[in-house]
């Protein structure tokens, strides 16, 4: 993740933090709200544009870039060793993504069946690994990016990939908030571009949206996965056709 990006994120961090929306950003820009969430998914920000969000927010840039430089402390992807001890801990691995999707320890102690003893355990593990800090009255600041990846081909990935795969497609896709489209037509590499640039700005809209409800009871959340893929790619009927076609 390059600085540009790391000024966004603590942007709309202080944003939140002052209880300050889009739209409220955007009268003061005196720009359209669309615009202002074009800024921040393309992180396109003129100095003039970055000194006036700042006025804003009460913030100059040595301590804007101070934020930035915080973000990019936290780490964005674990050490083999991390993801290897998550693996083989279901129920730790369980309490850690629930501390990335900002739940809080009181919450989790309510509404899952773990005594408050063994969370208390799982807590100082992952502090253990260098995952959390725990504070007085069990509250957690995280050391990794709420936004993590897990590593390719390492050991979370190669134990669950394939059971999260299977389960998430095991739905029908019929329930009123679950959307599922197939499809295949044949594009240019230009076009290619400008749909991984719409991919990759609709991932970050995704993230936005869970930073933003994370304010929100855990009552008034629910889990929501989003798959997106695309890759060269004939079906096999249609490959071995224009192999024909072309003998």
């Amino acid at each position: 993740m390059n600085l540009t990006q790391q000024i966004t994120i603590a942007l709309k961090k202080h944003l939140k933090q002052k209880g300050l929306t889009y739209a409220q950003l955007a009268a003061h820009l005196q720009i359209s709200e669309a615009s202002v969430k074009r800024l921040f998914s393309e992180s396109t920000f003129t100095v003039r544009r970055l000194e006036s969000i700042c006025q804003l927010l009460e913030l100059d840039f040595l301590e804007l870039a101070r934020l930035a430089r915080g973000q990019q402390e936290l780490k964005g992807e674990l050490t083999e060793s991390q993801e290897q001890t998550l693996a083989e801990q279901p129920r730790l691995l369980g309490v850690f993504y629930l501390l990335l999707n900002q739940w809080q320890v009181k919450e989790i102690a309510r509404q899952f069946e773990i005594a408050e003893t063994e969370l208390l355990q799982l807590l100082m593990k992952l502090e253990r690994l260098g995952l959390i800090e725990l504070h007085p009255n069990n509250r957690i600041k995280l050391l990794t990016h709420t936004t993590l990846q897990w590593r390719d081909g390492g050991p979370i990935r190669k134990k669950y990939q394939s059971q999260v795969m299977e389960e998430f497609l095991q739905s029908d896709f019929h329930e009123e908030q679950a959307i599922l489209r197939f499809e295949t037509r044949e594009l240019s590499a230009a076009s290619i571009a400008v749909l991984q640039r719409k991919m990759a700005r609709l991932l970050t809209e995704f993230n936005e949206l869970a930073d933003i409800d994370a304010s929100l009871s855990s009552e008034q959340r629910q889990g929501m996965a989003l798959l997106m893929a695309t890759r060269p790619w004939v079906f096999s009927l249609f490959s071995d056709l224009k192999r024909k076609a072309g003998s």
